[in-house]
């Protein structure tokens, strides 16, 4: 999907439209199961390429992950990290449940 990324932006230019186009910052917003109607967000860098904005991201989170829950995702991370898309790719027929498990 996000290889597709310069096709799109071809795609908006030739049909005249790139100046139009409305850039929203890169934000994943979360429901707090135990706090209702609260929410936080993982609010990634601009300038930090991928997959390191989500780390910091991750990283700068207060609200909804102790540092012990950090800490405990890096195992989970770390392989996406080092080995990128082929890793991410190998996933696909896993279950989250199955993931978490591996």
């Amino acid at each position: 999907f996000f290889g597709a990324y310069p096709n799109m932006m071809n795609l908006f230019q030739e049909l005249g439209i790139e100046d139009r186009l409305q850039w929203k910052a890169h934000r994943m917003t979360f429901a707090m199961p135990q706090l209702p109607g609260e929410f936080t967000s993982f609010d990634f860098p601009d300038g930090v390429p991928a997959p390191l904005n989500m780390a910091a991201a991750i990283l700068g989170n207060t609200e909804m992950l102790s540092l012990l829950d950090k800490v405990r995702m890096v195992p989970g991370l770390l392989p996406m990290l080092l080995e990128g898309q082929p890793f991410i790719d190998a996933q696909d027929e896993l279950s989250v449940k199955e993931f978490m498990d591996k």
